[in-house]
């Protein structure tokens, strides 16, 4: 103790962690034992951080942590490989702190407020603003694996156009070539199961001020909702620019949600060459799959246009639809990308 330089209550305070090192103490203790002091300050550094993540740990294990994590969809997000295979709250928190990229519950809470997001949802079921959020951190982790162009509105309108003329073809084979156009175009594309809770069709973000993201969810399974709801998103990137973004609780406003709308229609389907087709009033399997053919579409997505507007009755000529199955089609499709 005479040796350093330091009162007895001093030492012991340190031996005993009560007290931690200052350079100038490290630098006496280099002195006295001949042990560098860089060595003294870094048992400092790692004492410090023992100590912070026990305080960390003790606040994993209090109630409000293991409410938190019952809000998410826990057993989707294990069986996606995000969460471990444990039950203890601590655990399971510190995971998803780790994926959602938040430091904690209160940083998550903010962060969520502001989530900007335009997104097609069902307006029967109620909706988990947590899984919601992580099924767009699940999008934007894929598409951030994606590269880009910067983003370009004339060439992505001009992808679009050929996208169109996909809808006729097998997810295996038009999903890559999606893919492929669009990120020419400075938009990433990606389909990600639906989760627990979450009840979304699709999304636009915009990743980066160059980069723009289209998330379909293939909820529905069936290849009308699949085509609407990409044109739907696409129409908000085209038409609303990066203001579409909205909490998503408000499902963004009235006027946009109609525009986006009447985009993804008329995309699809010419304007002037539906209006005669649906004059003539006659929606058998076959005057379907004539029009169909005449406009270069599915004919699946004609039966969705004329069940939506109220012109055939949801029961009839359904089997013109084709059923996408998002766990093995676009799964196989996606092996195949770019």
């Amino acid at each position: 103790m005479e040796r350093v330089d330091l009162s007895p209550k001093a030492v012991s305070q340190i031996i005993n962690g009560k007290a931690l090192y200052t350079p100038e103490t490290a630098l006496r203790f280099e002195r006295v034992l001949g042990i560098n002091a860089s060595i003294w300050s870094s048992m400092v550094e790692h004492y410090q951080l023992f100590e912070a993540r026990r305080e960390q740990q003790l606040k994993l294990q209090e109630d409000k942590v293991t409410t938190w994590v019952r809000r998410f969809p826990v057993a989707d997000l294990k069986r996606l490989k995000i969460l471990p295979e444990t039950r203890k709250p601590a655990e399971l928190a510190e995971a998803l702190f780790r994926f959602l990229g938040v430091s904690s519950i209160e940083a998550w809470e903010n962060y969520t407020a502001g989530l900007a997001a335009a997104f097609r949802q069902s307006k029967t079921f109620t909706v988990s603003r947590d899984a919601v959020a992580v099924w767009l951190a699940l999008a934007e982790h894929e598409a951030d694996k994606i590269e880009t162009e910067p983003f370009d509105k004339k060439r992505c309108t001009a992808a679009l156009r050929d996208i169109r003329t996909l809808t006729t073809q097998t997810p295996a084979e038009f999903y890559p070539r999606m893919v492929e156009l669009l990120s020419g175009a400075g938009v990433a594309f990606v389909v990600v199961p639906e989760l627990k809770g979450c009840r979304i069709s699709g999304a636009t973000r915009w990743i980066t001020p160059t980069k723009a993201m289209i998330a379909l969810s293939l909820r529905y399974k069936r290849n009308d909702h699949f085509w609407f709801t990409f044109f739907h998103e696409a129409g908000h990137i085209l038409l609303h620019g990066k203001k579409v973004f909205i909490h998503e609780e408000t499902r963004g406003s009235r006027k946009e949600e109609t525009e986006a709308d009447e985009y993804a229609g008329n995309a699809l389907i010419p304007k002037g060459e539906y209006r005669k087709f649906v004059a003539g009033g006659r929606f058998f399997a076959d005057n379907i799959r004539q029009f169909a053919q005449q406009v270069g579409i599915h004919p699946g997505i004609v039966v969705g246009r004329l069940q939506h507007d109220g012109l055939l009755d949801y029961r009839y000529q359904n089997e013109l639809k084709e059923k996408y199955d998002a766990s093995i089609d676009l799964q196989r499709a996606a092996s195949r990308r770019i």
